[in-house]
């Protein structure tokens, strides 16, 4: 008797085998593309951001024609297939003019010395010469190269600031200010010919702990003494010849030579976009986003990207949209599938209301979920702020961090007007009407008045730091005062807890949320509409409840709000 299939059965079937076919096609090309001795060859140049953008459908498009390494986490996530490939004996990193700031730069030392514990070759080849940050990379290699007729010049680190007051009093235009503390020194440019003696304190601080990670990297790369490295870098720049002469770099190689000074044939180089497509496992994607995921939950990261704004004009602007961020926020609160929260800050701050209202927001998901804030490149004033109420706090040890302090500024265009002979008259109700109006100065009533504001936004500021840290408003306020630190400085007063990547802090979200470890973290973007916001805690419930706000109407309106996520998979690394 004969027995015909059902067309479930037919097409389960046929996607079995097709699997069975993908599989096999898969394993041909890797079998083809990656042989034994194979060195993987990777693209460094331009801007690297420590996690990979949300990028509008054109961008992707032209990442998928010429792609490249445009973040740590896809460099990481590139250098962990090559740690566990037998067939890959190491990886040449080209560098050229590296956009990043010096924790990004730490981070990716970080990654090539990963590399190098997982007993792979790791070589640096600098087409086109470095300066210091591209040096300060690449010492983390085994071995430097550069071309013969490019730039070698470690110059070491300056921070310049240029002064307006002068000019801006001769055109009759003058700045008036307000701020706290003394370290506040943001508006000093307008208000002042020079730095001010705290303003030069800090930056010294500040240039002493880059200037000493960059002489340690040289130190322990070569095997100098501080002295030496010192002296090397106030000896610069080099010819390249000079450079190998004195053991800063290891030699010298133009493109076709570089098979030669590996030691290798030139058909063994394997460059990433090729070898990331046949080198990870094929797998059937389920569940929600992309990538390995666990059935505790992952990850999630929220990013605060940019000068913070209560809400952006438009949403391709480099601004951290407090709207939007509080809209990931919540979102991922109500996630069921993501069990504790990074918030990735990479901003110098910006408005004093919308950072506290994105840490409001830090607040109430830390009732739910751990979070857990890491601090990038520059984490300074709001970017502070908005990561002070999370459980802990991770930077690299060049972050730059702190500026726990308030200032405000305007400019009066008073006698500029009187010069160019334009008159202004003003009628008001209110004595005040006109207080913020750029055609006259403040009184001294007006002036105490707006102080007391900014001392009030200071005083809160601190102790928002204070109950975030655990410790007094006595304890914080001497290490706030507008004061700037890098992240190594930071954790050394307590207002870091771990000094580290972006990988440590989402390590140490799992572990504080008991998730697994080793599962892909997924990238939370706002829902387009906003979810709304949690429940009142329980003291404030009885005064909800007398306002008619109920939880089953909240909670019908989150289960109805719509949530994106997105794994941190550039194109070029999907299957």
């Amino acid at each position: 008797m004969h027995t015909l299939m059902s067309p479930r059965v037919w097409i389960a079937s046929a996607a079995v085998v097709l699997v069975l076919l993908l599989w096999a096609v898969r394993a041909l090309r890797r079998a083809r593309a990656i042989r034994a001795g194979t060195w993987v060859r990777i693209e460094l140049h331009g801007r690297i951001a420590e996690t990979d953008t949300h990028v509008p459908l054109l961008q992707r498009w032209i990442r998928a024609v010429k792609p490249r390494v445009a973040s740590v986490r896809t460099l990481r996530r590139l250098a962990q297939f090559v740690a566990r490939d037998r067939r890959v004996d190491g990886v040449l990193l080209e560098i050229h003019d590296l956009g990043v700031g010096f924790a990004t730069a730490t981070s990716l030392r970080t990654v090539i010395t990963e590399l190098r514990a997982a007993s792979k070759r790791v070589i640096v080849w600098l087409p086109r010469g470095g300066m210091t940050r591209e040096l300060y990379v690449a010492m983390a290699a085994e071995k430097i190269y550069t071309t013969p007729q490019a730039g070698i010049a470690p110059l070491g680190i300056a921070s310049a600031q240029t002064f307006y007051r002068t000019l801006l009093a001769r055109g009759g235009i003058e700045a008036e200010a307000l701020s706290r503390r003394e370290y506040k020194s943001a508006i000093e440019p307008f208000t002042r010919d020079g730095a001010s003696p705290e303003s030069r304190e800090q930056t010294e601080a500040i240039l002493d702990g880059l200037h000493g990670a960059v002489v340690q990297s040289v130190a322990d790369a070569r095997g100098w003494d501080a002295t030496k490295v010192r002296a090397m870098i106030d000896a610069a720049p080099f010819r390249p010849v000079d450079a190998v002469k004195s053991g800063l770099i290891d030699g010298l190689a133009y493109e076709d030579e570089l098979a030669l000074r590996v030691g290798i044939s030139a058909e063994k180089f394997v460059r990433a976009p090729k070898y990331a497509a046949v080198a990870r496992p094929w797998a059937i994607r389920r569940g929600l986003g992309r990538g390995r995921r666990s059935r505790r939950g992952v990850v999630g990261v929220v990013e605060v990207r940019g000068a913070i704004v209560a809400e952006s004009p438009y949403r391709g602007a480099r601004a951290a949209d407090a709207v939007r961020v509080i809209a990931a926020l919540r979102a991922a609160r109500e996630n069921r599938h993501i069990g504790a929260v990074v918030l990735f800050v990479d901003s110098p701050g910006g408005s004093a209301l919308a950072s506290d209202l994105i840490a409001r927001e830090v607040e109430r998901l830390r009732e739910k979920k751990p979070v857990v804030a890491f601090m990038s490149d520059v984490a300074a004033s709001g970017g502070y702020y908005v990561s002070a109420l999370a459980n802990e706090i991770v930077a690299q040890p060049t972050t730059i961090t702190g500026s726990i302090g308030v200032f405000a500024l305007r400019f009066v265009v008073e006698r500029a007007l009187e010069k160019l002979g334009i008159t202004h008259e003003v009628v008001r109700r209110g004595a005040r009407a006109d207080v913020l109006s750029p055609y006259r100065k403040w009184t001294d009533d007006e002036r105490a008045a707006l102080d007391r504001e900014i001392d009030g936004f200071y005083r809160d500021f601190v102790a928002i730091v204070a109950r975030g840290r655990k410790r007094t408003v006595e304890e914080i306020e001497p290490l706030a005062r507008g004061r700037v630190y890098t992240g190594e400085a930071a954790q050394a007063v307590g207002l870091v807890d771990t000094l580290g990547g972006l990988d440590v802090a989402i390590a140490r979200a799992a572990t504080l949320a008991n998730l697994d470890v080793s599962a892909e973290p997924v990238a939370v973007w706002p829902p387009r509409e906003m979810p709304e916001p949690p429940e009142p805690i329980a003291h404030l419930q009885p005064v909800a409840e007398r306002l008619g706000i109920h939880g089953a109407a909240l909670t019908l309106a989150l289960t109805n709000s719509r949530e994106r996520f997105y794994a941190f998979d550039p194109t070029w690394l999907e299957d």
